[in-house]
């Protein structure tokens, strides 16, 4: 049976699932029970334990905890911005979260970099967790966004009694005034977990991509009013500030709409009030899904776009809304897309 829980089990259950767990563990796991106890009878070294259990104190948003310095069994839960973030940190990842992209393998976004063997511990379009999958994979650490742990998403008391949580967000506080600022918060966390040198060699490698399609960049969009946003079932979420507007900031470019101080960082417009996109050149919109893609597709309202008619609409998906330098690096290249389909049509 598999057990997939949510943030509403109660205390009592969730001792006897686990409970459930130990036991099959134990009785099904005898012999290396008897190989582990026949280790510590013969002792470790003081650096093996030193190694295990030296832990680094760390803040991030409301949380505030103890993590393992080098953990050897990392566990991300939604599969984009902890999953990017575990990633750059160099930790051995061992599960993913993949509400996204279901099916896809982990990591698979980051061109290169797919985690082949890394199991998954939801269910694919569900925040809720398989507790079962995520204890068979014994944890180290779990690595948790800002916006998960906060809105208790996938049961954070029960999480934090199998292992220790790292919290991770890809803006500074507070989250609004400015545009999503990836590079502070990336440089903040790695700090504080000894890891500034990769961190720094990942904002570089996104720096020099920048250098040179920046250039480039200018020359073909500089001037033209960029919009972002979602294509939905029932009109177009309007995107005001997420880490796609800061790389579009950081090339130099025009964003139509773009509210720092927007706390929802966005606005929705219906079906009928789409002419509102009208003074925009180019549209890089996300598709929930295919319904929604086809929904504003069949509108009047958004034929007579001048973007539309001209042919400058990119669709992209849910993998560029958020993250750091890797992401940040990959929406250069969408941007690059932009930039030739403005010249092909030109």
């Amino acid at each position: 049976m598999t057990l997939v829980l949510d943030a509403q089990v109660t205390d009592t259950e969730w001792a006897q699932i686990v409970d459930r767990i130990s036991r099959r563990r134990f009785f099904g796991g005898a012999a290396g029970v008897a190989a582990a106890l026949a280790l510590s009878a013969c002792g470790s070294s003081d650096g093996e334990s030193d190694s295990a259990s030296d832990t680094l104190p760390y803040t991030w948003a409301e949380f505030s905890g103890d993590v393992p310095r080098d953990p050897r069994r990392v566990v991300v839960l939604d599969g984009r911005v902890d999953l990017e973030f575990a990633m750059m940190m160099d930790y051995p990842i061992v599960g993913s979260g993949n509400f996204w992209f279901p099916d896809a393998k982990a990591g698979f976004q980051f061109p290169g970099r797919t985690i082949e063997d890394a199991s998954f511990v939801n269910v694919a379009g569900d925040f809720s967790t398989n507790f079962e999958a995520l204890l068979a994979l014994e944890p180290d650490l779990i690595v948790i966004t800002a916006i998960g742990y906060t809105s208790d998403w996938y049961g954070t008391e029960r999480l934090s009694s199998i292992a220790p949580l790292l919290v991770v967000g890809d803006d500074v506080e507070p989250i609004a005034g400015h545009p999503v600022d990836w590079r502070g918060a990336l440089m903040a966390q790695a700090s504080q977990l000894d890891r500034v040198t990769i961190a720094e060699a990942s904002i570089a490698g996104y720096d020099d991509k920048l250098a040179r399609l920046r250039p480039m960049l200018q020359e073909k969009l500089g001037g033209k009013k960029i919009v972002f946003g979602v294509q939905t079932p029932t009109g177009f979420l309007v995107h005001q500030r997420n880490l796609r507007i800061s790389v579009a900031l950081d090339a130099g470019l025009d964003v139509l709409f773009r509210d720092d101080d927007n706390a929802e960082n966005s606005f929705e417009l219906s079906f009928e009030q789409l002419d509102t996109l009208a003074p925009a050149d180019v549209i890089i919109a996300q598709a929930r899904d295919q319904e929604a893609l086809d929904a504003i597709k069949s509108q009047p309202t958004w034929q007579r776009l001048p973007a539309v008619q001209a042919g400058n609409v990119l669709t992209s998906d849910a993998r560029y809304n958020q993250g750091f330098a890797l992401t940040a690096a990959i929406f250069l290249d969408v941007l690059e897309e932009a930039a030739g389909r403005i010249t092909a049509g030109q």
